[in-house]
């Protein structure tokens, strides 16, 4: 919806809590009442679209500061002290460089992240896998002393199941995406399965299996972990996430740039997250052994997968150089 007409502070609610609109966000917003509290206009704040308008009454331009209309410029999204949850999650994708993003970013000063190496000790799984165990178990993970705090479930971008979960939490949430090469992580997440005894097929056996049985079954924790080729296909999965979260709240980054220059890279997370900028020791997680994909293989899952990654840089508008 491109527009919306505030008369009534009771309508707000169910608009920030997507019960009447989904998702919450909207180009343009007219209030038309007096009565909204500071917490009100906060919220309205946050759900106009970047470069959307907010139009209002004189009696709130001491809190745009503006007279009756501002225009939005920035992300920046309030949060509600009493009411916070997670204000942002890197949620894909496996074998990208997740473990490296969110241990170095942990280091920010404003930033908390549970910075355990060991994904099976700092992944917590709350949306594809724990569901269950509700909210009060999901924010005894985290220390709300800091400015934001974040998660990190690589498995969330390929599960779109999980997308109104997340949004039922905090539908303004900034996601953090980071894509590697769909060859080179498929052929990654092989490698990693071997390296736990979960796989025993070689990788064009594994691949040849999945292509046949498993294309279309349905996607849950359990049952993609031996999904290595459709994981690869990004274009489809931004895509279905863009219908649940505007894309001025979603940031991807491409493995390759950010292992080239951590610190730019870096550098436009915390822009994302409207931090101020910060330099550390930055440091690669996980890097695997050299075994290599055999080059006819290499050029038959590449062409394999053209049109997605040509459809993807259309959609993002970047080059990722993989072909």
């Amino acid at each position: 919806m491109s527009s919306i007409v505030i008369t009534d502070k009771n309508i707000i609610y169910s608009l920030y809590n997507s019960h009447l609109h989904n998702p919450p966000f909207f180009k343009k917003i007219i209030i038309q009442t007096n009565n909204l509290t500071h917490d009100d206009l906060k919220k309205i704040y946050n759900m106009c679209l970047l470069h959307g308008s907010i139009h209002f009454p004189n009696s709130y331009h001491h809190f745009f500061n503006s007279s009756n209309m501002i225009t939005k410029k920035n992300n920046f999204i309030y949060t509600f002290p009493k009411k916070r949850i997670i204000e942002f999650i890197i949620m894909g994708v496996q074998k990208g460089g997740t473990t490296s993003l969110s241990l170095n970013i942990s280091k920010h000063p404003n930033i908390f992240m549970n910075n355990n190496p060991d994904p099976r000790i700092s992944e917590v799984h709350f949306f594809d896998l724990n569901w269950q165990k509700g909210i009060e178990w999901y924010k005894k993970q985290f220390n709300y002393t800091y400015k934001l705090v974040g998660d990190k479930t690589p498995s969330l971008l390929y599960l779109p199941s999980t997308f109104p979960l997340i949004q039922t939490v905090n539908p303004f949430v900034k996601l953090l995406i980071i894509l590697r090469n769909p060859v080179e992580r498929a052929f990654s997440a092989w490698k990693m399965n071997k390296k736990n005894k979960t796989e025993h097929r070689s990788f064009e056996a594994a691949i040849l299996y999945e292509l046949k049985n498993l294309k279309h079954i349905n996607r849950t924790f359990y049952t993609i972990s031996n999904q290595y080729i459709s994981r690869g296909l990004y274009y489809q999965q931004i895509k279905e996430l863009e219908k649940w979260f505007p894309k001025q709240n979603i940031l991807i980054l491409i493995s390759e740039k950010v292992k080239e220059d951590m610190t730019n890279q870096y550098d436009q997370v915390y822009q994302f997250l409207n931090l101020p900028s910060f330099h550390a020791n930055y440091q690669l997680e996980h890097v695997s052994n050299n075994q290599k994909i055999p080059n006819k293989l290499y050029k038959k899952l590449l062409d394999y997968y053209k049109k997605d990654i040509e459809k993807l840089e259309k959609h993002l508008r970047i080059k990722t150089n993989w072909l």
